[in-house]
């Protein structure tokens, strides 16, 4: 019997089991390079977190079932997992807890505004865990705060974007007083401006960040440039190609370079998806500032507590050493959704990172730089 109040016992179970987990996850999270999970510990994680979500996700079960895989103890290893396709966001309620412990809900931007997939979270624990500690390593590792620029709407004006969440953490983590979000229609181009003009006049180092489209529509709206004080960088996030545009890689460097005045030797690329916790940056920034312990390898490293694996598409079978396939992310962060998350994006495997080679033919076009167009075009 259940007293009034009580969580049922699958209910309470469930908590119980999360909570255990996020301690572990957190655990993993924090010990980040300096203190790596050991292969066979990640192994086990991995394996616990399929368990829960195999056992809360009925989705997820009937997927696993078609993959032929009928009980967790099917499962030997995290490669072994069965993967969840990022178009499964869309479909379906992705989320090991009930709608009423829902905290958030992050919606991807695609060229349907009608369907988006959407990432449900119980708790931002995680996800800041993993946002902060990647950060603290690829953006400002020199420093313990930094006036950030955010080339996005504020926090309250699109609480559904996992991009505006991650630089909203940046903000009050390591945020000196003047960081603002600073784009949204004409009058975000003209705050841009303004808070361009400031950060010159102040003399202290800032934090340019947002989508490629961005950036391209803010130089695009004015012939000014800033000579930004030194050691501000730039982050760089999302796909180079909107729905009606589209900015060259090479050419919005030198841009950046030439406009705004920081060399590219301080530009960090970031790759993340809404549908994950976690993120991905290159080692670019760091090296530029001097940490000699960073990789020269090139690509996006992957945090100790993901792994990336590269697959043919159709089969999920892995590519040989050296081949491009589909990118498919191993995420502990993402204990409440999935664990495994197939994407459309083309990659080939570096020593403790990933090179991005575009998306599968036929894909849809989708990411923060389709959000950047829509926010340059709301006046």
């Amino acid at each position: 019997m259940t007293l009034p109040g009580a969580a049922p016992p699958r209910e309470k179970a469930r908590r119980e089991e999360a909570e255990r987990l996020d301690v572990e996850i957190l655990t993993a999270i924090g010990g980040g390079w300096e203190d790596p999970l050991p292969e066979e510990e990640f192994d086990r994680l991995a394996r616990e977190i399929f368990a829960h979500q195999f056992r809360f996700i009925p989705a997820y079960r009937q997927l696993c079932g078609l993959a032929g895989v009928s009980a967790p103890a099917d499962v030997s290893s995290w490669r072994e997992i069965p993967a969840v396709p990022a178009g499964a966001f869309k479909v379906g309620r992705w989320a090991t807890f009930p709608p009423e412990a829902e905290v958030a809900a992050f919606r991807t931007s695609g060229t349907s505004q009608r369907v988006s997939g959407v990432h449900r979270l119980d708790t931002l624990g995680l996800a800041n865990a993993a946002i902060l500690k990647s950060a603290r390593r690829y953006v400002v590792p020199d420093r313990e705060r930094i006036r950030g620029l955010f080339l996005t709407p504020p926090p309250g004006a699109a609480r559904e974007s996992s991009l505006v969440h991650m630089f909203a953490v940046y903000a009050e983590a390591f945020g000196e007083p003047g960081s603002a979000f600073i784009l949204g229609g004409r009058s975000g181009v003209a705050s841009a401006r303004a808070a361009l003009d400031a950060a010159v006049a102040a003399g202290e180092p800032v934090l340019v960040a947002g989508a490629a489209l961005a950036y391209l529509g803010v130089l695009e709206s004015t012939d000014g440039s800033w000579d930004l004080p030194q050691a501000s960088r730039g982050l760089v996030t999302g796909g180079f190609k909107g729905a009606v545009r589209r900015a060259d890689p090479d050419g919005l460097a030198g841009s950046i370079e030439e406009r705004l005045g920081i060399p590219r030797s301080h530009l960090v690329q970031e790759y993340g998806m809404t549908e994950l916790s976690s993120q991905l940056y290159d080692g670019g920034l760091r090296r530029g500032l001097g940490f000699v312990d960073e990789s020269s390898t090139g690509g996006f490293r992957v945090p100790p507590w993901m792994r990336v694996r590269v697959v043919e598409p159709f089969s999920g079978r892995d590519v040989e050493p050296g081949e491009t396939g589909a990118l498919v992310h191993v995420d502990l962060a993402n204990r409440g959704s999935a664990l495994v998350v197939q994407t459309s994006d083309m990659g080939r495997a570096l020593e403790g990172g990933v090179m991005l080679a575009g998306r599968e033919p036929g894909a849809e076009a989708r990411g923060c730089s389709l959000a950047a167009e829509l926010w340059l075009e709301r006046g």
